[in-house]
């Protein structure tokens, strides 16, 4: 690739902006309900607003670091708590990391490079569907870019101000979600080797930054019991540990955007350009076949690369869950690479594949944002139109609980199984072990009780959860043996929903 900072040509700039214009749109555009992790965002931001007292207990049955959900509730507090307003945080910080792409590559590339990767990263499925939800991964993209900026910067001049900045984003980090471990644990083991082994400057460096770090850590100490609680306690009861191979996959569908076909086609597009731009050289001519020469390119792909093989072989080892959005911590470099491999290409062609990435990338996400992400919506309409106030309305498992609590418990009673809570937040804390004890039958029992004179029970249910097997089914006819046969006027729909759902109607013990 030339070193000279050649000027972006226009119709470069014209597609850069179809892709910057259509990708801000997209990502205030989803209207859907909220599905289960979002609703959870949400209760637990609730939380946040009477301090850091509710919000590490709400948190120590849940798993997750406190840092999104303090800016979310900050957020909420001046935009409203309806879920366009709560998505509209993310939305922003989705805009910010487009933004930070910019002075990402131009710290060490020429304006056509960053471009190309402001283009990648504006019109991505992943880093649009992360801006779409009610969840950290927006936030955690911001700062990955941030860190980026920041711990460069550092290299060159390790000052005050500028470690400062690295132990501030390691400090952030660390207190949005759990898998920064494994990128502090990269770069932490990275920067001892370069103290250890290097030689003059990057002795000295290494050892500053390595220091900056440290102390950046040093702040997740204040969280530490909170965290050992967690750990002891909650885990991924929700899924199983990958195999490698599925790890891989899991990525690849998240950075396409999803299932089906035209994500597959985003995943292979983008691969091909990632493997051009980290496996060709720049010479006279055209690219040549090798290792990039970009020492800065391979330092951010070897330590993204590096972040989620460790996290993924600490998963397996540790039996915890794996999911594609984890990936987020190799995301930057692939945006980077992929940038990198379009300029590449002669101008033409460059211009013409990213025209067509975007294309591919506005097709993927158009197909996953027609979609809502759980059934929990067309659910709620059901019973808000036929239900009477103050109806019971049961969700077995209590996963499904949280989405439907906030559109129902105004009018109805919500429950959910096993614990017959109100379902506002599901209790993560020994999931496993309380839902292997459960009786449907007991619960039954309790539900009909707890029915009084209520003129009809809703079950809202589905088998297949991890941990549930088919106590949920069980649930359904234990109910119906106490109630009388059930009328189903929703069925699941597995196709059309991530989060699918059957809707049972029983006569109360009111009728």
């Amino acid at each position: 690739m030339a070193t000279a900072d050649h000027p972006i040509r226009p119709v470069l700039g014209v597609v850069v902006g179809i892709a910057v214009i259509s990708g801000a749109v997209l990502r205030f555009l989803p209207m859907s309900p909220m599905w289960l992790d979002e609703a959870l965002s949400a209760a637990i931001a609730d939380d946040a607003t009477g301090g850091m007292g509710p919000l590490a207990e709400s948190l120590r049955h849940d798993g997750h670091p406190p840092l999104y959900y303090l800016l979310l509730a900050a957020w909420q507090s001046v935009a409203g708590g309806s879920a366009a307003s709560l998505r509209a945080l993310s939305g922003v910080l989705g805009l910010v990391s487009v933004a930070l792409t910019w002075p990402v590559v131009r710290q060490h590339a020429d304006r056509r490079t960053a471009a190309y990767a402001v283009g990648v990263m504006a019109s991505s499925p992943f880093a649009i569907r992360y801006a779409t939800e009610v969840r950290m991964y927006a936030l955690l993209l911001v700062l990955l870019l941030a860190g980026h900026l920041a711990f460069s910067a550092a290299w060159r001049r390790p000052d005050q101000r500028r470690l400062s900045a690295v132990a501030m984003v390691t400090a952030a980090l660390l207190l949005t979600h759990y898998w920064a471990f494994f990128l502090v644990g990269v770069l932490g083991g990275a920067l001892l080797f370069g103290r250890l082994r290097g030689t003059g400057s990057v002795r000295s460096t290494s050892g500053r930054l390595l220091g900056a770090v440290s102390a950046g850590s040093l702040v997740f100490v204040v969280w530490l019991p909170v965290f050992l609680f967690q750990l002891a306690h909650t885990g991924t009861p929700w899924s199983r540990a990958p195999r490698p191979t599925v790890v891989v996959a899991l990525a690849l569908e998240a950075f396409g955007g999803g299932k089906g076909s035209e994500a597959l086609l985003v995943a292979v597009a983008l691969t091909v350009l990632v493997v051009l731009g980290l496996g060709t050289r720049s010479g006279r001519g055209p690219a040549e076949i090798g290792w990039t020469e970009l020492p800065w390119l391979r330092t951010t792909a070897g330590t993204g690369g590096a972040t989620v093989l460790l996290g993924a072989a600490v998963s397996l080892a540790t039996d915890s869950a794996f999911q594609g959005r984890y990936a987020v911590f190799c995301f930057v470099p692939v945006v980077l690479a992929a940038g990198v491999g379009l300029r590449r290409l002669p101008q033409a062609a460059g211009v013409s594949a990213l025209l067509l990435l975007v294309v591919l990338s506005a097709t993927s996400v158009a197909r996953e944002l027609s979609r809502d992400r759980t059934q929990i919506g067309v659910v709620a309409a059901v019973v808000d139109g036929a239900g009477v106030d103050g109806d019971p309305v049961v969700f077995c498992p209590d996963q499904l609980a949280p989405a439907g609590h906030r559109l129902l418990a105004d009018r109805f009673t919500t429950m959910a199984y096993p614990a017959l809570d109100d379902g506002r937040t599901v209790d993560w804390a020994d999931y496993a072990e309380r839902n292997a004890a459960a009786d449907p039958e007991a619960v039954a029992d309790r539900i009909v009780i707890a029915a009084g004179g209520a003129t009809n029970v809703w079950l809202v249910w589905i088998d297949g959860y991890e941990t549930f097997a088919d106590q949920c089914g069980r649930l359904h006819a234990a109910l119906a043996g106490r109630l009388g046969r059930a009328t189903r006027p929703v069925g699941a729909d597995g196709d059309e929903f991530y989060n699918a759902a059957n809707l049972s109607r029983y006569n109360g013990p009111g009728r």
